[in-house]
């Protein structure tokens, strides 16, 4: 799908990018292929697309997997993409945030992908491990500097809960920029392909663990100790928060920005489960 195609379906359908959804539309069929092919979808794919726009993904990746599911907030472009794709692809007018997993989990999807506008990037991040948590693999297009909250290292001052989410469900890579020029309208900002493969660690991200993490981070200049204290008297654990740190030969004044992402694992199942 190229610009002169989307501005032609555009106009043609009376249809408009949202601002308030962050909608700019891919407009490059060289970065389309780019992201069918990181994104190791195949024949035999399972696959869930977030924000499908007006298709520029979709339609390739329903020529190409076994199934698609895709959710879209906008009436308008769900509307479109239910005239001229609903055969093809099963859809959810939703806000995905707001869309409980057994809605619209049939089955286990191994492949997501999604186009995500950085004001709802974290929120749709942490859903995506929550309720998808066992696919294979997930393909994000992000802002270009939004990547440095994401891959992350400890003791980095943009370390936080979605780097931790993050390096928990397995290994993330920066694969591409995506120039401006290729989205309609143009965005003021770069954007990147970046890719998340799963590894097993023998353990389910939820969302007590994710409520876990963002309470460790809640006070980030304090010791873990301090930020976790509410968090702690509110929930029953096995064992002292103290016991805990001591187990994992942890020193009582650690900050949560020094733990290495399967650190809040070990420290969670010592506490919690």
């Amino acid at each position: 799908m190229n610009r002169s195609e989307v501005v032609h379906i555009l106009e043609s359908n009376d249809l408009h990018a949202k601002t308030k959804f962050g909608q700019n539309f891919l407009c490059n069929e060289d970065i389309i292929k780019r992201i069918i092919e990181v994104s190791g979808v195949g024949p035999d794919s399972v696959c869930l697309e977030i924000g499908p726009g007006i298709g520029a993904l979709t339609e390739p990746l329903s020529d190409l997997c076994s199934s698609l599911t895709a959710v879209e907030i906008d009436k308008e472009l769900f509307s479109y993409l239910e005239k001229t794709l609903g055969s093809k692809v099963t859809l959810h007018l939703s806000d995905y945030l707001k869309l409980k997993k057994e809605d619209y989990i049939v089955k286990p999807y191994d492949h997501v992908l999604s186009n995500i506008p950085y004001y709802v990037m974290t929120g749709i991040m942490k859903k995506l491990m929550v309720d998808c948590g066992n696919a294979e693999k997930m393909t994000f297009m992000v802002e270009d500097e939004a990547i440095a909250r994401i891959i992350c290292e400890p003791s980095n001052k943009q370390y936080g809960p979605l780097a931790v989410l993050v390096g928990v469900y397995g290994s993330a890579r920066r694969e591409f920029t995506v120039p401006s020029d290729c989205f309609y309208p143009m965005p003021h900002t770069v954007s990147a392909v970046i890719t998340l493969s799963r590894e097993d660690r023998g353990f389910e991200i939820t969302d007590d663990f994710c409520s876990f993490v963002e309470a460790a981070f809640s006070k980030r200049r304090k010791t873990l100790s301090n930020s976790l204290s509410a968090y702690l008297s509110s929930v029953d654990v096995k064992m002292p928060f103290k016991e805990a740190l001591k187990t994992m030969d942890l020193e009582e004044i650690i900050r949560a920005e020094v733990l290495k992402p399967l650190d809040f694992v070990e420290l969670y199942k010592l506490l919690l489960l």
